[in-house]
């Protein structure tokens, strides 16, 4: 018996001298046995390389080579290998999911012993959670036995970690005592096989080599320490410095890990008096000069040795890529591989591509190595959780749980497992599924279908195109899409619901398993999954079919541990879905690389295999080399280290995994293994800004390399520039390359720079490349594509429009926002899909609905408003939302009473109106204005006459619209009439967007309003009729500061928040009557219900805010206000479609922020022919010098005419 290590640095030859040895082994004791191990993730790669060179060794000349006498094994396989035929290797292995079942059932059962983790057990994530603390006991050798021996000898300074001993001592010896006999872990082997071992095999003829390992668990080191003490020899491959027989080397030592390995493994053979061979040095170099200067280089710079000198001049075979960013830089990469592939002197199995964490890789890493045409095994774990039979089982117990939410009904529908079947019993056609789907999913959204009695309700659904119901007369499309959608939806009633019902009688987690496993086959699940696996089988890509049938049998193996586990338990339908959740969610795919020769792509973390020639070491940022991420679990890091310390003064055989510390100061080491990982170049890239736009730095480790061999960063731009001369960096497949050009050529446009030859040479390859050539001309012809509107022609204008253009001021103002937008919109009649919800302008809705009601029932009843007490207003408001609210009058409302949420929406709006109505109750106390009518309507069928325009060529604008409120104040000798606008955000009067027709509304209901004066007047009205101006008032239910809120008038406070806000008229009669405290002797000062407006000490009126206007500069804004609706129509009726929003770069706002038709407009600021239509800032006394100048103009070409 004897125990040999071979050492040397990693960047040094390990395998060749293990190799040989075991080569004159085979020769010398061909009846002997030997195994080579090595960590399981690179197995199949040693054995093949391992044997490559026993060949060569052995038999170089024959053809084929077979090895009978050595095997290359992980530890796992060996105990396969040793134990497949004991009784103990045929007990079923339990998955996670299982052990999470089985700590559930083992916590419930115990609940009265457990402390800390007793109210835990429903908290998500904490079941997973202590059954990994358990495996990491298990794997450090650490019995319930131990737990209770530490909780005894542990002093009380840490009662948290006492605490949590406790509860695990309880959990850890019952789950023992379930596991005994029954399962087996893949972990429990491994003590199983020292014991086989040790106890019942020969191993005086078995030699055994070890490679690959920089240190061990407790248990594979109980392991190794059997082969020490019973094989005839054991030969242990490091990568380190110099041996450590006597000590273990300094924590924070380069070879710490590998070097404590060394010297706990030299302790058990010196305890077991075994042999301790002379160390033999691996002397030949596997790595190129420059791997192994940067291999002395870091052994140098992370201890206390001499640093080499300088480098003088940059090594050719290390290199740093700094990329714009992660898909520029995996573009790079692969554009390399693809590069060095070209000159014949590197296959794809010579690349190892290798990141800290993939994870910020994975959505960018398929899609440009398939466009490179590159094959490459992706060897990071793939999550089972996010495959679409997972989504499915969780959305059935989502859709029982939640009532038949729309978002989980449709999961259900979505994931396309669960097909409707024909009259022949097969899954429909899936497109024709699609498209029902679709249709249905478009109706449930329109009319908020929501709950199990809408899916299973006997009356049909009905589809019409329609949102009248006067109109709802359904055509023969209409017919065909309701049989569509409900096909859907009989599906859906007659498919889940029995599911549920069943599920509610289970009496135990046998009967759920057993109902859930018939509803998924007898629907037909498991077909399907086979399905979607022999699809991708056809489709050549083997890693995504073996995920069907592996999912389907992960899920089987649960409802078979469930059975066997929680059986007869009482079943509990939130628990059950927990449990296969959290099954799912640790469940991971076995892969199986399809061919041979492809790119290997992994983490840094993981021990990879050392056959390549060409390392790309990505994500070389500061935040991942060093890497501080330590995975969270149940004992925080304190208590690790308590834990510890009482374990390793019991035996020091029994140990957790490091610290958080040790773990940090083995970062230099972990680093330097992906360091020297190939043979020949290593080339670090690293992106300069993340994918949320932040800016990332280089890695110190990267810095310091890049210092000391003087290397010059290789800049990866995101894309090519047109002058360009080395475009390598851009020249991969032809399609790919076609992308880079069609950029390259976008640049020479923009910036006026001429091709370079190189890209010269490459457009006329692509042109006259029999497969590209059409493609090539079609995209670079793209970039004379002018995203602008052409012109309607007259035909189509009169189609679409007609030549009497009767529309709302609103859509004229829309039409000065952006015209394209306009003709999509009124035009096109293009439109969002309905959805069930309470829009603005639903809420808006209910409010003018309110106030028109309360002021027409005050009216009608003859009510002074002043006069009216509190409780009387109160119940004239509620009385007149109840009737706004009557659903059978007003089914827009229904809304309102179809959640919870929506029934506390509506007492909030129900309290703003109640607000509202004392607000105008305390106005009317206040001043001479009083309501006159109400939503009151112009320019439709039987209602005041609109605002009509001759436009010329047999063409007429007439503009429609309803007054919010008409208020009305009588003097001595003359009638104002007022218009009050309601909003439910606060707005204020802008002379600017009423110049640039972005705000016409209030000029144009006043120019109706002056154009059927005498329309509006009462008998008992003076006849002498002006109007007062037009205000808004603010609908809301305003939050008071209690600072803001006077003792003495509190009154104040809410006026001073509802004050009107607009144009008035600066005439002092109508002024002093508009607010009482104007008419009171010897008052100055601000308006109590206006804002903007006070009175001066010496008399008259003025407003800082420009809210008051005489009669003329009023006429100069109503007229201006007829020239742009005449303006407006004039552009519609002419086909005018420019595509020009406008934007206010003072206020930062632009017609594109709510717009819905972004992707049809395709706006982008960039391109030249895409202009914003911006509004210079206009001051009020502007307005009206540039509305005089227009009319002055105008009338100077009248005249010219005549």
């Amino acid at each position: 018996m004897s125990l040999q290590f071979v050492l040397g640095s990693a960047g040094q030859d390990h395998r060749t001298p293990m190799v040989t040895a075991l080569a004159q082994q085979v020769t010398d004791h061909p009846q002997d046995r030997d195994y080579y191990l090595v960590p399981n993730h690179i197995k199949f790669e040693t054995e093949v390389d391992v044997l490559a060179a026993l060949k060569a060794r052995l038999a170089p000349d024959q053809g084929l080579f077979a090895q009978s006498q050595v095997q290359v094994f992980s530890f796992t396989r060996l105990a396969w290998f040793f134990m497949k035929n004991e009784p103990v290797y045929q007990l079923p292995r339990i998955s996670k999911a299982g052990l999470n079942m089985l700590i559930y059932q083992i916590i419930q059962s115990h609940a009265a012993e457990l402390t800390i983790f007793r109210g835990e057990v429903d908290r998500p994530g904490f079941v997973s959670q202590l059954t990994a603390q358990l495996a990491e006991l298990k794997v450090g050798q650490v019995t319930a036995v131990d737990l209770m021996t530490a909780v005894e000898q542990m002093d009380t300074v840490n009662a948290d970690l006492q605490a949590k001993l406790h509860d695990l001592m309880i959990i850890y010896e019952a789950f023992e005592q379930q596991m005994l006999g029954k399962y087996v872990e893949n972990t429990d082997l491994l003590n199983q096989l020292a014991d086989f071992l040790a106890t019942k095999v020969d191993l005086s003829q078995a030699h055994f080599y070890l490679e690959g390992f920089s240190q061990l668990s407790a248990q594979e080191r109980r392991l190794v320490a059997v082969l020490i003490e019973h094989a005839a020899s054991v030969t242990v491959a490091l990568n380190l410095d110099r041996p450590y027989r006597n000590q273990k080397p300094d924590a924070t030592n380069l070879f710490y890990q590998s070097g404590r390995l060394y010297f706990q493994l030299a302790q058990v053979a010196a305890a077991a008096q075994v042999r301790l061979e002379p160390d033999q040095l691996a002397q030949q170099p596997r790595v190129s000069a420059d791997l192994q200067a940067l291999d002395t280089y870091w052994q140098a710079s992370n201890s206390l040795m001499t640093v080499p000198t300088k480098a003088t001049k940059a090594p050719e075979n290390i290199r740093i890529v700094q990329a714009a960013n992660r898909y520029v830089e995996v573009a790079q990469v692969a554009i390399k591989i693809r590069q060095m592939v070209a000159t014949g002197n590197y296959r794809y199995q010579d690349f190892l591509v290798v990141a800290r964490h993939l994870d910020a890789y994975q959505t960018v890493i398929d899609p440009i190595f398939k466009s490179q045409e590159i094959p490459y095994f992706d060897d990071a774990d793939v999550q089972m959780a996010d495959h679409p039979f997972v989504e499915l089982i969780n959305a059935l117990f989502d859709v029982d749980r939640r009532n038949y939410r729309y978002a989980d009904v449709f999961r259900v529908l979505k994931s396309e497992l669960l097909l409707p079947k024909n009259s022949a019993g097969q899954p429909i056609d899936l497109q024709t599924y699609r498209q029902a789907l679709a249709l249905t999913e478009n109706l449930v959204l329109k009319n908020g279908y929501e709950g199990q009695y809408r899916w299973t309700q006997k009356k049909d659904w009905v589809y019409t195109r329609f949102a009248s119901v006067a109109d709802q007369v359904q055509t023969t499309q209409d017919e065909r899409i309701t049989r569509q959608i409900n096909l859907i939806r009989h599906f859906v009633g007659n498919t889940l619901p029995p599911l549920f019902q069943r599920l509610k009688k289970a009496e135990t987690y046998t009967d759920a398993a057993a109902i859930l496993y018939q509803f998924l086959d007898h629907a037909g699940v498991a077909d399907r999954l086979m399905t979607w696996r022999d699809q991708a089988i056809d489709a050549g890509d083997l890693m995504r079919a073996g995920q069907p049938e592996q999912t389907w049998s992960t899920f089987c193996q649960m409802l078979d541990e469930c059975h066997d586990i929680l059986g007869n338990m009482p079943f509990n339908q939130t628990t059950f879905q927990a449990i296969l959740q959290s099954g799912f969610a640790g469940a991971k795919y076995s892969q199986i690389p399809s061919t041979l020769d492809q790119v290997s792509i992994s983490e840094s973390g993981l021990v990879q295999a050392n056959n390549r020639k060409v390392t790309f070491l990505m994500g070389a940022t500061a935040d991942n080399m060093p890497d501080d991420q330590v995975p969270t679990t149940l004992l925080a890091d304190n208590d690790r280290q308590d834990l510890s310390t009482q374990l390793q003064a019991t035996d020091e055989t029994h140990y957790l995994r490091d610290d958080a510390a040790t773990q940090l100061a083995g970062e230099p080491y972990l680093n330097y293994l992906a360091f020297m990982s190939a043979s020949e170049q290593l080339i670090f890239s690293y992106p300069v800004t993340s994918d949320d736009d932040n800016t990332l730095q280089i890695s110190p480790y990267v810095a310091r390399i890049q210092q000391h061999f003087n290397l010059k960063p290789i800049i990866a731009a995101a894309a090519p520039r047109a002058e360009q001369t080395g475009i390598g960096s851009f020249v991969g497949t032809r399609r790919t390359t076609l992308r880079h050009l069609v950029q390259a050529s976008h640049d020479s446009q923009e910036r006026q720079q001429p091709l370079s030859p190189a890209w010269i040479t490459v457009y006329r390859l692509l042109k006259d490349d029999p497969t590209y050539g059409d493609l090539t001309v079609k995209l670079l012809g793209s970039l004379n594509y002018r995203n602008v509107p052409k012109a309607l022609k007259p035909e189509i204008v009169t189609d679409l429009y007609g030549t009497h253009i009767s529309t709302s001021i609103s859509k004229l103002e829309e039409y000065y926002a952006n015209p394209y937008a306009y003709f999509l919109k009124y035009g096109l009649k293009l439109q969002e899909r309905d959805v069930f919800e309470l829009s603005p302008a639903s809420t808006g809705e209910f409010f003018h609905a309110t106030m028109d009601g309360l002021i027409r029932k005050i009216h009608d009843q003859h009510l002074d408003l002043s006069k009216l007490d509190q409780q009387q207003l109160h119940e004239l408001a509620t009385e007149v939302m109840a009737n706004v609210l009557d659903t059978d009058v007003n089914p827009q409302f229904a809304i309102l009473q179809s959640s919870h949420r929506m029934t506390y929406i509506q007492q909030q709006l129900e309290k703003t109106m109640q607000k509202m109505a004392e607000t105008l109750w305390e106005q009317s106390k206040r001043t001479q204005l009083r309501p006159r009518k109400t939503e009151v309507q112009f320019g439709t069928k039987n209602e005041r006459t609109g605002l009509s325009f001759d436009l010329g060529n047999e063409r007429q604008v007439t503009v429609r619209g309803r007054i919010d409120r008409l208020d009305g104040l009588k003097t001595a000798d003359k009638t104002y009439l007022g218009i009050v606008d309601y909003k439910s955000s606060e707005h204020k009067f802008s002379f600017q967007e009423a110049f640039y027709g972005q705000s016409m509304q209030m000029l144009t209901y006043l120019d109706a309003v002056k154009q059927n004066l005498s329309e509006y007047l009462e008998d008992t009205d003076v006849q002498a009729a002006e109007l007062a101006g037009a205000v808004y008032l603010h609908l809301q239910n305003p939050i008071l500061k209690l600072a803001e809120v006077d003792p003495a008038d509190p009154i104040g406070a809410l006026l001073k928040a509802e004050k009107y806000q607009g144009l008035l008229l600066n005439d002092p009669e109508l002024l002093n009557n508009i607010d009482e405290l104007f008419s009171k002797e010897g008052h100055f000062g601000s308006s109590q219900l206006f804002t903007g407006i006070a009175q001066r000490k010496a008399g008259g009126f003025y407003s800082k805010s420009g809210m008051l206007v005489t009669p003329a500069e009023l006429d100069l804004l109503l007229a201006h206000t007829e020239t742009l609706i005449k303006r407006a129509a004039n552009g519609i009726l002419s086909g005018k479609t420019d595509l020009a929003p406008v934007r206010e770069k003072s206020q930062n706002k632009t017609a594109m922020q709510y717009t819905p038709y972004k992707a049809i407009m395709q706006f982008d600021p960039l391109l030249p022919m895409n202009n914003y239509h911006d509004l210079a800032p206009l001051k009020r006394d502007q307005v009206f010098k540039l509305i005089q100048d227009e009319q002055a103009a105008a009338t100077r070409k009248e005249d010219h005419h005549e």
